[in-house]
């Protein structure tokens, strides 16, 4: 049995090491477009910000492959797959049959349409996704002082924090009219905002980037949509991913934003799975199918993926949006959907002075939403009560105290949540 691992990703490492836990036999080949063997991209700014050495950014010692006796072809990128003959197409130019495979690309940066000299200035324009890419931020970071980034997501965010704690003037370009526009809302974003700006950091919102201008390949400043101009000497794109599927649209597999897969992972070609950020699977809140970006999202994926592919079959229960975060002093989750809308109930406790938020948002007695600032403790409760769908009436009024816990369950719910599997995974 010959198993091919389209990246060499958290997905495509914990999918391998549920083949092993099945078939210790079959050759596992692992394909990634890094040279660099598994690491987490979720602490690429903590490397750009010098707080952690390149040894620390590995999630799995060098050994792990040959642990496993995987076949990890590094630099190397798969650019088409045919599912009539089984086979995948490595560079354009080599083809590798597989009996199982497992689609597991992650996300490409987005790049905004219609900026205007985008392309003029590519030793200063970069994106944030990769370790290069902190690698190379960090080399020229010494040798500037004004960056600019678009985006005030996650991964604008992060990198904003990172270059202002080298000692650069970051100026952050957002859309929206607050930070983090699709994970908090403008009470939580407030205090990250001001959080931010005590290291140093400026947000222009409500706004967008209109021109890059410069000279000899050299830029030298941005111009807003609104008018503004600020200095720049490094450009970084962080708007955000979407799924690395556009090598597929002609090879047959079902793609809406990401690839559709089942409750085993499968995709609707025979012997091909998906898995992690490129893979469109259940959420459970809404029911629907839709891309989860987050790294337990996609070890569960890729846990599942795998021992499906061995034989051993797992159903994948569906998942939540979820972040954890740190900014400065302020600590961050969240679960589900923290904006309400309509016929939705919402808790909050807002303490402006200590900088603490809590909020939860109800529908029909079920937490779809729960959002915590600093105030942290026992937060993991809230992805339990989310994804089980527990109706809450029961213990609401105790949701928001202090001293919130398993202990403020009640006994039925207590002996269920024991025998409840945080993996998410059933047989």
């Amino acid at each position: 049995m010959r198993y091919i691992i389209i990246g060499n990703s958290f997905a495509g490492i914990f999918a391998a090491e549920s083949i092993r836990q099945v078939d210790r036999e079959g050759e596992i080949i692992i394909i990634g477009d890094e040279e660099h063997r598994l690491y987490s991209r979720a602490l690429i700014h903590e490397y750009l910000a010098g707080l952690i050495d390149e040894s620390k950014m590995y999630l799995r010692d060098e050994e792990i492959y040959e642990i496993l006796n995987i076949n990890c072809l590094t630099g190397r990128r798969v650019t088409k797959l045919i599912p009539e003959s089984q086979q995948v197409v490595i560079d354009e130019n080599e083809q590798v049959e597989y009996d199982k495979l497992l689609i597991a690309t992650g996300g490409a940066p987005f790049i905004p349409p219609g900026i205007k000299g985008l392309d003029e200035y590519p030793e200063c324009v970069f994106t944030f996704t990769k370790m290069a890419d902190a690698q190379k931020l960090s080399l020229l970071c010494d040798k500037v002082q004004n960056v600019i980034v678009l985006g005030a997501g996650l991964i604008g965010m992060q990198a904003a924090e990172a270059i202002a704690h080298r000692g650069k003037n970051v100026s952050v370009i957002e859309l929206a009219d607050h930070v983090l526009p699709m994970v908090v809302d403008e009470i939580a974003a407030k205090i990250i905002r001001e959080q931010m700006e005590k290291q140093g950091v400026k947000f222009h919102t409500s706004d967008s980037v209109d021109e890059l201008v410069g000279e000899n390949g050299k830029l030298t400043k941005v111009n807003l949509k609104s008018g503004g101009t600020l200095d720049a000497d490094l450009f970084v794109i962080a708007i955000g991913v979407r799924p690395n599927v556009g090598w597929l649209r002609d090879s047959g597999i079902t793609i809406d934003r990401g690839i559709i897969v089942d409750e085993y992972m499968r995709t609707n070609l025979k012997n091909v799975y998906a898995a992690g950020d490129c893979a469109q699977g259940l959420e459970v809140i809404s029911g629907s199918r839709m891309v989860l970006a987050t790294i337990p999202i996609a070890t569960e994926h890729g846990t599942i993926a795998g021992f499906n592919m061995a034989g051993r079959k797992v159903r994948y229960k569906g998942g939540i949006p979820m972040n954890s975060l740190q900014f400065g002093e302020v600590q961050l989750i969240s679960y589900g959907y923290v904006k309400e809308k309509d016929n939705q109930q919402v808790m909050s406790i807002y303490d402006e002075k200590k900088q603490i938020y809590k909020k939860l948002v109800l529908e029909n007695d079920k937490i779809t939403g729960a959002l915590f600032l600093r105030a942290i403790d026992r937060a993991g409760l809230f992805r339990f009560l989310i994804e089980e769908k527990i109706n809450v009436r029961d213990f609401q009024h105790k949701l928001l105290a202090d001293n919130f816990g398993v202990a403020s369950f009640p006994n039925y719910l207590r002996e269920y949540m024991f025998g409840y599997r945080q993996s998410r995974i059933v047989s």
